[in-house]
């Protein structure tokens, strides 16, 4: 085995043929060969040199790690379906990018702001993993004045239901404008966090992921990251995961 090899389903996610777990399901059906032999062992890896198609068309994969933002506007949903037929936030990048693309974390049906698409099934997952260290920063309207010692518990940690929800750092703009930075991404914490205290929300909205900030994109509308843009996430989870090791710059 050498460097340059990879598992069959990595090969066909890079090869925009889905997501890894769908094309597990195009192997299993036997859909897929690789230099003439049907391939239905999902350890097999592809090696430099070897042919592979998908219903008899041969595919390559694209090694070009791309990375989108997208201001999702609010009433959008940030999954890849949905049986009821409500927009979805990948809808609205798909325009940009025919291939397939991973969502990085959440952002609730009535929250806004920034949203990062990604052709990179690790990187994605990367991203969204607490021990990543990544800051993820929101901004609340609310409506009425938040108080200081509610911020000063919330970044202590507040336990709700048995998850413990915490916030690294806030800073106010406002009596009833704050920012908020998260590292994790856990389910609507920022709603469960605030209706704990009987602040109503009247807006959420993401402003930076990482490295990635939501700048002047118009809402509803996404721009791909520079490659130089790429480089920072992804040098920005090597540090964070160093850092969490123990190591040291």
């Amino acid at each position: 085995m050498t460097g340059d090899e990879m598992r069959i389903n990595r090969y066909l996610a890079l090869a925009n043929q889905g997501s890894r777990r769908s094309c597990e399901d195009l192997i299993r059906a036997g859909r897929v060969q690789m230099d003439g032999e049907t391939i239905t062992d999902l350890a097999v890896r592809v090696a430099p040199g070897s042919v592979v198609r998908v219903d008899g068309r041969i595919v390559y994969p694209d090694r070009t790690t791309v990375v989108f933002a997208l201001n999702k506007p609010v009433r959008v949903l940030a999954t890849e379906s949905d049986p009821q037929g409500r927009s979805l936030a990948i809808d609205l990048v798909r325009p940009l990018y025919s291939g397939h693309l991973f969502s990085v974390g959440r952002l609730d049906y009535l929250s806004s702001g920034l949203l990062l698409f990604t052709n990179d099934g690790d990187l994605a997952q990367a991203l969204m993993r607490p021990e990543s260290g990544l800051d993820r920063v929101y901004t609340v309207e609310t409506a009425v004045p938040v108080p200081d010692e509610m911020l000063e518990q919330f970044q202590k940690g507040i336990t709700i239901e048995g998850v413990r929800y915490r916030c690294r750092s806030w800073h106010r703009h406002a009596a009833r404008r704050v920012s908020l930075i998260l590292q994790e991404g856990k389910n609507r914490e920022i709603r469960r966090v605030f209706s704990r205290f009987r602040i109503k929300i009247r807006r959420i909205y993401r402003t930076r992921y990482g490295t990635v900030t939501l700048g002047a994109i118009p809402e509803g509308q996404a721009r791909r990251l520079s490659s130089e843009e790429v480089r920072r996430l992804q040098t920005a989870i090597r540090k964070k995961g160093k850092k969490s090791d123990g190591s040291r710059d």
